[in-house]
């Protein structure tokens, strides 16, 4: 082979492109998401614990899978704008409008909000019982027997609230999550104080590590 050949970019073959896929973090996200679904009942609150570098592939293939499966439902965003997470979910052909979402980051940064029925926001994580009523209110609005809630982060919200707050919060939402008949889950990063954990965990059925 020549030494022009050889600086000549090499074409990826398809065979490579689905090994690298397969080979790839998002694919190994996906592969841990669909066995946590597998293993739970039809409702369940959980704690899902994860690591802190595949935080964000976690949240957005956790949408992901509830878009595959035609349910909606309220996402709760306490660690990063609805904007980035829009922008998210658009690049893994996800619709954000099949659902709700509650964001408590973006006034508080003085980034521009954006308008929209499913969507609503809180002035700052530390305002719990602003951010109660906006769950409820879009939980309220889900008419399908089949619904998740999803909070993300309890790591995030411990950072601006104190953590019997925060764990005070998180008991009153999982007793509403049984109320509404929803999946409800807690994310946590997995470095959180076991003490913190050990009392969240007493509110949900199962803490799984991811």
């Amino acid at each position: 082979m020549s030494e022009e050949q050889l600086r000549q970019p090499k074409e990826i073959s398809r065979e490579d492109k689905e090994l690298f896929d397969l080979l790839s973090p998002a694919h190994t996200v996906d592969i841990k998401v669909e066995k946590l679904f597998e293993e739970l009942p039809k409702r369940f609150i959980i704690l899902l614990l994860e690591k802190m570098k595949e935080h964000y592939l976690v949240n957005v293939r956790l949408l992901k899978y509830f878009a595959q499966k035609n349910m909606t439902g309220v996402y709760v965003s306490i660690n990063w704008p609805v904007t980035a997470l829009f922008d998210a979910l658009k690049s893994e052909k996800v619709d954000p409008s099949k659902f709700f979402f509650v964001d408590t980051i973006t006034k508080m940064t003085g980034e521009p909000t954006m308008s929209g029925k499913n969507l609503l926001y809180v002035d700052s994580p530390k305002n719990l019982i602003d951010l109660s009523v906006a769950i409820e209110m879009n939980a309220e609005q889900i008419k399908e027997p089949e619904k998740f809630v999803i909070i993300d982060s309890l790591s995030t919200l411990i950072v601006y609230n104190k953590a019997n707050v925060a764990e005070k919060f998180v008991h009153s939402m999982s007793a509403k999550m049984r109320a509404w008949k929803a999946k409800g889950i807690f994310l946590m990063m997995d470095d959180v104080e076991p003490e913190v954990i050990n009392t969240i965990s007493q509110f949900c059925d199962r803490t799984i590590k991811l």
